[in-house]
């Protein structure tokens, strides 16, 4: 057996432990994972226009990350699963402000057309600093946190920036948090002989994240889809969340939508 076909055994192992321990949380995410794929395919891309184009692109991402971040937790690799869980949180916050204000969706234009300005002018040498500038100054224009303080209260917003954010971007960063958590060590140890809860967390803040992604998309094309295709949905986000500990909703509480209704809400 090759080397890198040895190392690789600890991870199947892994999997096969976290799939036994951890049955009912795996059930569920695969069919969010499947879910959320059908739920794309409902809509024809092709026949949006370029705002519902934007909005159905960073879905489909959405469904990408979380597959990915659902095969790291099950072989353990916690801190690159919470860098892809960051980025479906990220995400989420993004469709919801590109939905919502008109002002965001045009700086993301923006940013997009520059960007693709600059990948076409680097081989040639003709990307300048003021063009740079300009860019990074777009970037800047509406950060991340500036999009949360508009989609939410100042309760809400600080709950999700200083807890739920706060532990996802500590796995996309260089520090000492999480680290020898991830498998297999050079010991040769796992998540699983170590830190099992850790495991079913993860595998609970995904689900989390599965439902948020689902009710962003029923947001996004409420106006697109029949009633019979969106009450499945609905359901299914319900069934998520029945299953996992209370948390506030990534839906914007400083605005009308057609899907709100604070699944779960602290009390």
């Amino acid at each position: 057996m090759k080397p890198y076909e040895a190392f690789e055994q600890r991870y199947n192992k892994v999997a096969e432990a976290s799939a036994k321990q951890f049955p009912k949380e795996c059930e569920l995410m695969e069919e969010s994972i499947v879910s959320c794929f059908a739920a794309f395919n409902l809509v024809k891309v092709s026949q949006l226009d370029e705002h519902a184009q934007s909005l159905a692109a960073l879905f489909y991402r959405n469904c990408i990350y979380l597959s990915a971040s659902y095969h790291l937790i099950r072989n353990g690799m916690l801190d690159p699963a919470g860098n892809n869980m960051r980025t479906v949180f990220e995400t989420i916050v993004w469709q919801y402000a590109y939905l919502c204000d008109k002002e965001m969706y045009g700086n993301f234009r923006e940013v997009g057309a520059l960007e693709e300005q600059k990948l076409a002018l680097l081989p040639k040498k003709e990307w300048s600093n003021t063009k740079e500038r300009e860019l990074e100054n777009l970037r800047r224009k509406y950060g991340f946190q500036k999009a949360m303080k508009r989609l939410y209260t100042k309760e809400t917003y600080e709950k999700f920036f200083f807890s739920q954010y706060w532990m996802l971007c500590q796995k996309s960063h260089s520090s000492m948090f999480g680290i020898n958590y991830n498998t297999p060590t050079m010991q040769g140890l796992t998540t699983m002989d170590t830190r099992p809860e850790e495991l079913r967390a993860n595998l609970s803040a995904l689900l989390y994240l599965a439902a948020e992604n689902l009710l962003c998309f029923l947001n996004c094309f409420a106006d697109k889809l029949p009633k019979e295709k969106t009450e499945p949905i609905l359901a299914f986000t319900n069934k998520i969340n029945r299953s996992i500990p209370p948390s506030l909703s990534l839906a914007p509480d400083t605005m009308e939508l057609p899907f709100t209704a604070r699944f779960r809400e602290l009390e």
